[in-house]
């Protein structure tokens, strides 16, 4: 079963993001993005409405289910 970590980094190669960029995009540091990426912190309810304007399905990182299409 995928975790939140695996999630969150799976949606980020889907849209073809670095790290760096990502992490510019959710408003932390580089190594912030790398801890959440390694399950070693746990993203907060800022960073993911930050990167869910550059198109990551947080509904998706979070609970496992993708958001329906409209």
């Amino acid at each position: 079963m995928k975790e939140i970590t695996d999630r969150l980094r799976e949606e980020r190669v889907r849209l073809g993001l670095t790290q760096q960029a990502l992490a510019t995009v959710g408003g932390i540091l580089v190594n912030a993005q790398g801890t959440y990426e390694r399950g070693a912190r746990v993203p907060n309810a800022n960073y993911l409405a930050n990167v869910a304007k550059a198109g990551i399905d947080v509904l998706y990182v979070v609970t496992g289910s993708r958001t329906p299409k409209a």
